[in-house]
């Protein structure tokens, strides 16, 4: 549950860094409730509600929700990204190549799933060994 809220507990936070697995949550409950306000929708209003409603003030509120879900997420979106770089050793600065129009999106892909650095790195500690926690190479002298 913590990798699923850790994006809204750090909403503005581009410092530091994000595992894969808080990164593709995200974007899985993002386009999840997406597709899930569609659907009900697309229900509630009756088969093809989006097509028979074209022309009708119905249309522009099938929108309203999704609008506010894509607002509330773009913060967010954009942070947990430029962490999910700093866990590769990236600046955040590379997000601006997902501008590039097919690059930009196989990019966000790529970096996706590959791997973070393992151990501290420019952006701070492993996600995956806690905060603060010394480096798993680090020998332990007083141990």
């Amino acid at each position: 549950m913590d990798k699923i809220l850790r994006p809204w507990r750090h909403y503005v936070d581009f410092s530091g860094r994000s595992t894969r697995t808080e990164f593709w949550l995200f974007f899985i409950i993002f386009y999840g409730v997406i597709a899930a306000t569609f659907v009900v929708t697309d229900v509630l209003l009756g088969g093809t509600a989006l097509e028979d409603s074209a022309d009708s003030d119905e249309f522009s509120l099938i929108y309203i929700p999704v609008v506010l879900w894509i607002l509330a997420c773009f913060l967010p979106s954009i942070a947990v990204t430029v962490r999910r770089l700093h866990d590769s050793n990236k600046s955040g600065w590379m997000y601006l190549l997902t501008l590039i129009p097919y690059i930009g999106f196989i990019f966000f892909i790529v970096f996706g799933f590959l791997p973070g650095t393992r151990g501290e790195n420019d952006y701070g500690f492993d996600p995956r060994l806690g905060e603060g926690a010394p480096d798993y190479d680090a020998p332990e002298i007083f141990s």
